[in-house]
């Protein structure tokens, strides 16, 4: 919210006719109100913009050479962790592409530090220009029988409810605690609503009358749709419908159909889960508004799914439009269709040009947040099992298995050959692969085995990663115990990390000290790291390539998305909400 004393000052120098800061003029400027846009000039001062003058004088006249002048974009629901930066380097990162705001939920690090990781997020991108507006984790952990690092009631999220940059509860993933009405879940609600504060959804394949009541707690939107029908659904009872395009996650071309001149203002864009190294080679909002255009939506509407939508489905106020007394925050482009901005300014500065990052920002010291970080980076506590046999005397096995593109598994009930005691056998199952997820919070030494069907892909060694949805525990596949093992080695010894580990040599590794899930290191330098990570995903592992290697490997250990998932409790399945067993009786 600007405040208006502000806006006073503004107008004083406009009546005394003193220059403002910044005329951009020659401009194809996007209106998103009247969904059209028109040649003019654009007027700034102090961060604001302040009309459409040509006249106005100004300290800095630029020329846009009738270039398309947008609002910077809103990604409407990410987890920041997921690029593997930390807030302030992903920042760095996605500016550049054209994004301004974020709606962000920290949920991946406060399942590793509650309260306090969601303290380090708010303070360390307060380090940025980004504006990062928080939704405060509402499953943490993500399921009542999940291992996590921390686990936060009402009572705790009241703590920070009323911090500037908070507008609301984070998905509610737990849709059975809402319909069966479970107290702890019911307090979170309730805590929401009491601070007039917005909910998030998290309902794959929820329908109808249960629908309903999901709407009835006060959820207002839903990330989680995959088909136009689910889409219709939630519009239907007044709920905004993310279009998702992540890097494990591809919904937004399937959901197009959906968007309508009756349907658009409850469509926004959201990245969700989406790797640096994709962000860097597809963009990022731009690339959904990209990709709209490119199957046959209007410039100007997939332009307002990623700007007016999102600041209004939010409550941000004077956010994501050009019109005066909106924020300053704009960027220049020659060609809507493919949408890469040539300059992006953030309050009226120009802080990216031509893909680059250019803003230096003055930063103060800042105790609270310097003991935050300590606090994060010392995450792994874990006791490494020595053993990974897999018991299957029924020779039937329940196995996951990947789905192209979608985080969605299929639980797959396969013959499997054993040894004389009854034990998976390696050697006598060509392709197919354990799976391993390992406590690292609380040294429990809880470990949870499964088997992971052939089309993932990975052959000759094992992949571990401390980042696993959304308790963040160890996971390990492979097609041979005594890599999976070494890889559980060195992310301990890494304090967190992903490891790829070949015949008793470590191949590539990535160090993520924030939390198992974050560096701190600049992007292009993650970026780098992750690229040599993926070269031999690809070229020595031959991970299938409808999966992300790393990424589809960590929500393997999510048991909120059907069908079947693997905790250090063993496996779940999603569809009956229990625990299954891996062997399957005749």
């Amino acid at each position: 919210m600007i405040k208006y004393a502000k806006i006073q000052d503004i107008m004083q120098d406009i009546k005394n006719n003193l220059p403002i800061d910044l005329r951009i003029d020659n401009a194809q400027i996007a209106d998103v109100f009247s969904g059209e846009f028109f040649s003019g000039s654009l007027c700034v001062h102090k961060g604001v913009i302040v009309g459409f003058s040509k006249t106005m004088p100004a300290q800095k006249v630029v020329d846009a050479k009738n270039a398309y002048l947008l609002p910077t974009f809103f990604d409407a629901h990410v987890h920041i962790e997921s690029s593997m930066l930390s807030p302030d380097k992903f920042a760095e990162l996605v500016i550049p592409f054209g994004t301004g705001t974020v709606i962000a939920d920290p949920h991946e690090i406060a399942n590793v530090k509650g309260l306090d990781g969601i303290r380090f997020m708010l303070e360390n991108a307060k380090e940025s220009l980004l504006d990062v507006k928080i939704m405060l984790p509402s499953c943490v952990p993500a399921l009542p029988f999940e291992y996590a690092g921390a686990n936060l009631s009402a009572l705790d999220l009241a703590e920070l409810m009323n911090d500037e940059n908070v507008l609301g509860l984070g998905e509610m993933m737990n849709v059975p605690g809402v319909l069966m009405q479970d107290e702890k879940v019911l307090e979170k609600l309730e805590l929401a609503a009491k601070y007039n504060k917005i909910i998030d959804g998290h309902a794959p394949m929820v329908h109808g009358d249960d629908l309903d009541m999901y709407r009835l707690a006060g959820v207002s939107t839903d990330h989680e749709c995959t088909t136009v029908e689910e889409a219709l659904e939630r519009i239907r009872r007044g709920m905004y419908v993310l279009l998702r395009e992540g890097s494990a996650a591809h919904d937004l071309v399937n959901l197009l159909p959906a968007v309508n001149a009756h349907t658009i203002s409850n469509c926004l864009f959201c990245t969700d889960d989406k790797q640096c190294t994709d962000i860097i080679k597809r963009g990022h909002i731009n690339n959904s508004v990209r990709l709209a255009i490119e199957h046959g939506t209007a410039p100007i509407d997939a332009i307002r799914m990623a700007t007016i939508n999102t600041a209004r489905a939010y409550g941000l106020t004077h956010k994501g439009a050009i019109a005066p007394s909106y924020e300053a925050s704009f960027m220049l482009t020659q060609d809507i269709k493919e949408c890469n901005p040539h300059a992006v300014y953030i309050n009226g500065e120009l802080v990216a040009e031509n893909g680059k990052y250019i803003a230096t920002v003055t930063k103060t010291y800042n105790a609270k947040l310097e003991q935050l970080t300590d606090t994060i980076q010392d995450s792994m506590h874990t006791e490494l099992p020595k053993d990974l046999t897999i018991h299957i005397p029924s020779k039937k096995a329940r196995v996951i298995r990947l789905l192209p593109h979608s985080l969605l598994t299929k639980c797959e009930i396969m013959d499997v050959a054993v040894d004389s005691e009854g034990n998976f056998d390696f050697s006598q199952n060509k392709g197919l692969l354990k799976m391993a997820v390992v406590e690292r919070h609380k040294k429990t030494g809880k470990i949870g085995l499964g088997l992971l069907h052939a089309e993932y892909g990975l052959q000759g060694g094992a992949i571990a990663t401390s980042i696993s949805h959304d308790s963040h525990n160890i996971v390990v596949a492979g097609d041979n115990d005594e890599d999976m093992l070494l890889a559980l080695q060195e992310v301990e010894k890494m304090g967190g990390g992903i490891a790829m580990i070949s015949k008793g040599e470590v191949l590539a590794s990535l160090s993520l000290p924030v939390g198992g899930l974050m560096s701190m290191q600049e992007p292009q330098a993650v970026i780098a790291d992750l690229q040599k990570l993926y070269d031999v995903a690809k070229n020595h592992y031959h991970i299938w390539d409808k999966a992300d290697a790393f990424m589809s490997l960590s929500f393997l250990a999510l048991p909120v998305i059907p069908d079947l998932k693997l905790t250090p409790q063993g496996l779940f399945d999603v569809t009956t909400f229990q625990f299954t067993d891996i062997a399957v009786q005749e």
